[in-house]
């Protein structure tokens, strides 16, 4: 059985059960760091990958992965269902 965390209500009203992994992920108050501001990551939940998008004027730092997302770019990270790491992935425009 898979763990599950938190539930959350799509747009139709069906509840969707989140991997632990990700309500972890939104508990730990990550932040995008720029040299104008700081804010908090709003994550988008997709296919069993959290993602968020730079939309941004310049580069950010997503603390604490230590990732750096330029303008425009997405970061994505994902958990394999009984491993300890995660995997993080930064995609952008081509």
């Amino acid at each position: 059985m898979p763990n599950v965390g938190i539930l959350r209500m799509g747009t139709a009203g069906d509840a969707e059960a989140l991997p632990v992994w990700m309500s972890v992920l939104e508990a730990s108050s990550c932040q995008a760091q720029s040299r104008r501001r700081t804010h908090p990551i709003r994550w988008q939940h997709n296919s069993g990958r959290a993602t968020y998008t730079n939309l941004g004027r310049e580069e950010e730092r997503i603390e604490p992965l230590g990732v750096n997302v330029p303008r425009g770019n997405t970061v994505a990270v994902t958990w394999l269902p009984g491993e300890t790491g995660y995997t993080v992935e930064v995609y952008g425009r081509q």
